[in-house]
């Protein structure tokens, strides 16, 4: 559930914000004029720990209000405008990943108010990069490179869109999906051939949409001159077997070439796993903090179960309690083995991936 602060100004404004607190329990706080302290005071905690903020004013002061907390679209809460009359609700900031352009539809439909949403990808009926990004959990690579491709898009111009995953594509008039053979290749060959070229021409081409987990040199080198974005689906699974005391850059360092060796991108990494033993590893649990990632532990009897599938060790078993950690900890995660064991400083990847 969010947690959503308003804010009014006015008498008419107080009357409205106790309407709409009553209308969504997801409003948590609701602030007047009279407020101790003031509203200005509130704003800088707010505004870095709420999903969202809503001015029950003119734009103006709302605007005064936050502009000095402003960092960047991946990180600001949504900030809406009603004007105290509850005519209009105004999506101002954060329409698309902040959740601002919803909210303002759902605000406005709840009080009978037009909803007024500039963000141009929507005026014109058009899936902007990152929101579609959001909705199928991929990670975007380069905010600029999504933003670029958007705009595009609204241009009208023609855009390619080519994806590993079983995802249904953006939604936009002027895409044109893509196959392996049009690279006349598969993606992991690294070849850009006439084939694309043929099709770039054949289809006017101004941009490229990918979707794939593999490393960014990988797929940058399959667009050549055409601008690209690359969207990185959260589907690998890692199993970690650990010495006592390895610290997080170890670990980190690793990982990185364990999925350099199979080229896969660390923004594809979805979950990570070892045995009980291992859950006080302060670099372990470091380098999930890092990642955003709550690890898994599993039990020396879950493992057990599974052991004999994989590659055993004796001196493992005499350390921790059972033959291996790593891919088992990796196969209960789920997905396919891809990587069965790499080993470096003491510290041991496996890797599995979703299959789609």
């Amino acid at each position: 559930m969010k947690k959503i602060a308003v804010y009014s100004f006015t008498e008419n404004g107080k009357l409205l914000g106790e309407k709409l607190s009553r209308l969504n329990s997801e409003i948590d706080h609701f602030y007047n004029a009279k407020t101790a302290g003031g509203i200005r005071s509130l704003i800088p905690d707010d505004f870095k720990n709420r999903d969202a903020l809503i001015f029950i004013s003119s734009t103006g002061i709302a605007v005064r209000m936050i502009r000095d907390y402003i960092q960047d679209k991946t990180q600001d809460p949504a900030v809406l405008v009603i004007d105290d009359m509850g005519r209009f609700v105004i999506s101002l900031l954060s329409g698309h990943l902040g959740g601002a352009n919803a909210l303002t539809e759902k605000i406005a439909s709840a009080i009978g108010a037009v909803s007024v949403i500039t963000t141009a990808s929507d005026g014109r009926n058009i899936e902007a990069v990152d929101l579609f990004a959001q909705k199928n959990n991929y990670a975007i690579l380069s905010m600029e490179d999504a933003k670029i491709i958007t705009a595009l898009m609204v241009d009208g111009k023609a855009v390619g869109f080519y994806s590993e995953d079983k995802v249904s594509p953006i939604n936009y008039p002027n895409l044109f999906v893509l196959q392996d053979e049009d690279f006349n290749s598969n993606l992991p060959a690294v070849k850009f051939t006439s084939n694309l070229q043929s099709v770039k021409e054949e289809k006017k081409l101004e941009g490229l949409i990918i979707v794939s987990n593999k490393k960014r040199e990988t797929v940058s080198a399959l667009s050549g001159s055409l601008p690209m974005v690359h969207l990185v689906p959260k589907n690998l699974n890692l199993g970690i077997g650990l010495k006592k005391g390895v610290d997080k850059e170890t670990l980190a360092e690793t990982v990185r070439l364990a999925l350099d060796s199979i080229n896969k991108d660390l923004k594809a990494v979805k979950a990570i796993a070892s045995i009980e033993l291992k859950q006080n590893e302060k670099g372990l649990l470091d380098f999930a903090k890092e990642l955003n990632i709550s690890p898994v532990f599993f039990s020396e009897s879950q493992i057990e179960k599974i052991e004999d599938n994989f590659e055993k060790s004796d001196f493992v078993k005499k350390t921790v309690g059972v033959y291996n950690v790593s891919a088992p900890s990796a196969f209960l995660l789920g997905g396919k083995i891809i990587l069965d064991k790499f080993k470096h400083e003491g510290v041991t990847v496996s890797a599995a991936e979703d299959m789609v």
